[in-house]
């Protein structure tokens, strides 16, 4: 019995140790939207039904940044929708595109909706669709899943070898 919890602890130990580093790292790779980037991908959660029929709630998308020069008009795109000190992730149609310097581009959107090329986060025929990962990356991502998942096991160790280190002193100063 005690062979069979010591292989159980073991089989659960593993995965837990992989999510606690997947998901600190997407948290340490949040840009200044709150999106996960690693390298040149995005880790968007579709969290509504704003994007539908393309994309469903709960979806994960991972989209490829693209360079600006590279997006030509009648793309469909992914960008940082900042209107009104709100920042949502917004799906539109390229129907023009200004440069402006070397690097930047202003992009036009269905409904004459304008916007630099720093909020283009890449084109949807880059993208790859997880159904329902994206609803599961967003529980593990929310910072009360981080303490109680995370946060608190550690705690509960680190106090764990203290008290170890602790009663392991008082042992030796008997002797």
């Amino acid at each position: 019995m005690k062979k069979f919890f010591k292989i159980l602890s073991r089989v659960l130990l593993i995965p837990y140790i992989f999510i606690v580093v997947v998901v600190t790292a997407c948290l340490l790779c949040y840009n200044e939207f709150h999106v996960t980037e690693f390298g040149d991908y995005s880790f968007i959660i579709i969290d509504d039904k704003s994007l539908e029929p393309t994309f469903k709630k709960g979806d994960l998308v991972v989209v490829k940044r693209e360079d600006p020069s590279d997006i030509k008009i009648g793309e469909g795109v992914f960008f940082y929708d900042t209107y009104e000190q709100q920042v949502s992730i917004n799906l539109g149609n390229v129907v023009g595109k200004k440069k402006v310097t070397n690097s930047e581009y202003t992009f036009s959107m269905d409904g004459e909706y304008e916007f630099s090329s720093q909020y283009v986060i890449g084109k949807v025929d880059n993208s790859k669709v997880y159904n329902g990962l994206g609803s599961v990356l967003s529980v593990l991502e929310s910072k009360w899943v981080f303490l109680l998942v995370i946060i608190l096991p550690v705690l509960l160790i680190f106090v764990y070898e203290i008290y170890a280190f602790v009663i392991e002193v008082k042992h030796s100063l008997k002797k």
